[in-house]
């Protein structure tokens, strides 16, 4: 059973900067950040002050498809109500970086990403490639993570984001790159739709979230949208690309409007199309994945 009770640091941000400047210079620590009740919401790998950039980028002025955007928000909600993330150094590895790894990699295990029934905003699974690479080998290890498609950055990239959502069969956004010749302008689909799923609510939350956005009355949602992968757990051998464009495929954009969960702003381009949401739908939407879900991350 792995060993989450003893670790060698927890506190506020201020006293984790000072804990991070008594480490031996390039060291290598896994970490957990914490809610304000003391619940682990991510998990990392680093040096330096790592653990401390995460919410410099989520509270800075940019745009929130720039890193992680479901972290991103948990943090701006802590914030925003007057509370503070909580700071953990799980274990120090001077020299060890495989070993530091593999820690990172069994701590989000342990806790579980929130799309595989776990409490964490991470997007990957842990074990990204380190300077000199694990003896374990890429393929081995990308074959045990779901979503992970080998050689092609941009759809592992937004699998994985989509999958940090909720579960889902198949995923209804992909690469704009590799998906443009095949686009076509939406429309209610044709086939009988008897209910809608929580793949439904799910594209319209994966744009959401990704480009800022609240799931309110009069909310355009673009059916194009960035995200940007973080490198500190990318799954495949080389960097993430730095930002993927994701559009929603044609199939989930016409099951969203047949089903009445949006409505359709058209535009001379299929991938700048986008969805309106009027208060009754914005209700139907909230019913489908969930208040409570969508007020941890500030989308309602």
């Amino acid at each position: 059973m792995l060993d989450v009770v003893e670790y060698a640091f927890e506190g506020d941000r201020q006293c984790a900067r000072d804990y991070l400047r008594g480490l031996p210079v390039g060291a290598f620590y896994t970490y957990v950040l914490l809610t304000p009740g003391g619940l682990p919401f991510y998990v990392g790998k680093g040096k330096g002050d790592r653990v401390l950039q995460h919410e410099a980028e989520a509270l800075r002025n940019s745009k929130i498809h720039k890193t992680n955007p479901y972290k991103c928000n948990k943090i701006r909600k802590i914030v925003g109500l007057g509370d503070s993330v909580g700071y953990r150094i799980d274990r120090v590895y001077e020299l060890d970086e495989i070993a530091c790894l593999k820690r990172e990699q069994a701590l989000i295990s342990h806790y579980g990403r929130r799309c595989d029934g776990g409490v964490l905003t991470n997007l990957a699974a842990g074990l990204g490639s380190p300077a000199a690479r694990d003896p374990l080998s890429a393929e081995r290890h990308a074959a045990t993570l779901s979503g992970v498609v080998e050689g092609d950055g941009e759809r592992t990239a937004l699998n994985l984001y989509l999958q940090s959502l909720g579960a889902v069969a198949s995923v209804p956004i992909k690469p704009l790159a590799a998906y443009r010749s095949r686009l076509v302008g939406a429309y209610p689909s044709p086939k009988a739709l008897k209910n809608a799923s929580l793949r439904n609510g799910l594209t319209i939350v994966a744009s959401v979230l990704a480009s800022g956005l609240r799931i309110t009355s009069g909310t355009i949602v673009p059916r194009k949208f960035m995200i940007a992968p973080e490198a500190e757990n990318w799954p495949l051998d080389g960097p993430p690309p730095e930002v993927v464009e994701g559009v929603i495929e044609n199939g989930a954009a016409s099951d969203i409007l047949k089903l009445g969960l949006v409505s359709l702003v058209r535009a001379d381009r299929p991938e700048d199309e986008g969805f309106r949401i009027d208060a009754g739908q914005a209700a139907r939407i909230i019913g489908l994945v969930g208040r409570d879900y969508l007020e941890e991350w500030d989308l309602v």
